[in-house]
């Protein structure tokens, strides 16, 4: 494997290759998305076939009452090739960890001492109810097919029981559905059929020809009385370039340090 590509802004181009040349296979991605960015983060250059999953997350936003002050997100980002023994520690990974987390403290710095109403986990969870929120709140990771990012209008709320049983696909709006757009939730009923509507989203695959963007942010309309953050691992699957005698996704995932998550 190969460490390439550390980044440190709102947005990131994916490469078609690393720089020897070869086809990459992964793209490991961390993130911070602050609750108040109307605009999130953007993956640019993802190719019809790409997968984008979220593997993890961390943080804490509200959505009403308070304000924070203005402040982007960040990505880092690892290209995976095969050939080679995965080793992410030092000194290798030193820059990465350094820069991502002088990132976030900057973000957590920007966070008001005390949060407001309408606590929301990344996945649209209220930690002190246990219950679900339909119509803001958490993330929405907005695939290619969406042309850009997608806020909180009645259109792409969530319906049904969310509030009990989660934000499942079955749930969704028509609108969110029809581009390809997901609520991360990690809410398995049916084990038997992981794209069951029982089921929530944690991936989803581009459909869209050519090339095309991905945009992460925090499921809102209004955006100027929020506060909090969330940090995000992403991992995307270049489909059309897998060697499948070579397992790099587990590896690449467990190899991350405990410090980022």
């Amino acid at each position: 494997m190969i460490l390439d590509a550390v980044t440190f802004s709102p947005t990131v181009t994916l490469p078609d290759q690393d720089r020897d040349g070869q086809a990459i296979q992964y793209f490991l991605v961390w993130a911070s998305i602050p609750a108040n960015d109307d605009k999130g983060i953007v993956i640019d250059n993802v190719l019809e076939g790409d997968e984008i999953e979220v593997y993890n997350t961390a943080g804490i936003a509200s959505f009403d009452k308070v304000n924070m002050e203005p402040i982007k997100g960040i990505v880092g980002i690892i290209n995976a090739v095969a050939g080679g023994a995965i080793v992410l520690a030092q000194p290798e990974m030193a820059p990465l960890v350094a820069g991502f987390t002088a990132g976030v403290e900057a973000i957590i710095a920007a966070v008001p001492n005390e949060l407001g109403n309408k606590r929301r986990t990344a996945y649209g969870l209220d930690p002190g109810t246990g219950d679900y929120a339909k119509n803001e709140g958490g993330l929405i990771v907005c695939m290619p097919e969406s042309n850009g990012a997608i806020y909180a209008t009645d259109k792409y709320h969530l319906t049904g029981d969310t509030k009990n049983d989660g934000r499942l696909y079955k749930y969704y709006s028509d609108a969110t559905k029809d581009v390809n757009a997901f609520f991360p939730c990690p809410v398995v009923n049916d084990t038997n059929d992981p794209t069951s509507p029982n089921n929530g989203r944690m991936s989803a695959t581009s459909g869209k020809s050519g090339r095309g963007a991905v945009n992460i942010l925090a499921f809102d309309e209004r955006f100027d009385d929020n506060a909090g953050y969330y940090n995000v691992g992403i991992i995307i699957t270049r489909h059309k370039n897998l060697d499948q005698s070579v397992q790099l996704k587990e590896e690449l995932i467990r190899s991350v340090p405990g410090t980022i998550f």
